[in-house]
């Protein structure tokens, strides 16, 4: 219904698709894209996000594609570059830069919510203290490190750390809890089924292989 229309007469989302496709038609051998879905819809964005990379995968193009949408760069990326301050920090596979991240700026940036950091103190070798709760960690000669670990890396337990539940939000598969711990804000995907409301006291115990630990005066990990 839109065929007689030309690209001016068209809103900015009917715009945007027709200049990709425009830029796909001349099946070029590296293509670079800058946010070309950013003015689309929720739903919108995510049907064309699976039609792209389809498309991308089955034309064999080389895409450098720009974004600052996550998901979308996690989604869509054969291998990701995070840049900050224009430098990249880390250039990996999706599943490594969530999994593994190099730096703190990454642990914050990529996954929704981010990563949760707590202060980790020094309590001989190997051993730190996080939140009350002494945990086994990197073997290093200072006295501080940042325990960090992801929202769905976590599971209600009898001891472990202490959360105060602050805000809880039913998201449908889970529930997203915000707390403090250690008197910072600590976020947590739980089980939808959990009943929970804003003062009560829970304890987190940490999925170990999942805990990563970073250096607050390099801000990089440690490994």
């Amino acid at each position: 219904q839109l065929l007689k229309r030309y690209s001016g007469e068209l809103s900015g989302g009917q715009r945007q698709r027709v200049a990709v496709a425009r830029a796909l038609a001349m099946e070029p051998d590296v293509i670079l894209m800058d946010e070309p879905l950013s003015n689309l819809d929720a739903l919108l964005r995510l049907e064309m996000r699976t039609e792209l990379k389809g498309i991308l995968a089955e034309s064999k193009t080389t895409a450098i594609y720009v974004t600052h949408d996550q998901v979308e760069a996690m989604s869509l990326a054969d291998r990701i570059s995070v840049m900050n301050q224009g430098k990249i920090i880390q250039a990996s596979s999706p599943i490594d830069i969530y999994r593994n991240p190099a730096a703190e700026f990454v642990a914050g940036f990529i996954g929704n919510p981010p990563m949760n950091f707590v202060t980790a103190t020094a309590q001989g070798p190997g051993k730190w203290l996080v939140a009350g709760q002494v945990i086994s960690g990197p073997q290093r000669q200072v006295e501080t490190l940042k325990f960090a670990i992801r929202p769905e890396d976590v599971t209600v337990s009898d001891q472990g750390l202490e959360a105060f539940v602050k805000v809880v939000e039913p998201l449908g598969a889970h529930l997203q809890v915000t707390c403090l711990v250690d008197g910072k804000l600590f976020r947590a995907l739980l089980n939808s089924e959990l009943i929970l409301k804003p003062g009560d006291v829970l304890h987190f115990e940490p999925m170990s292989n999942r805990v990563r630990w970073f250096d607050p005066s390099t801000t990089l990990a440690v490994v």
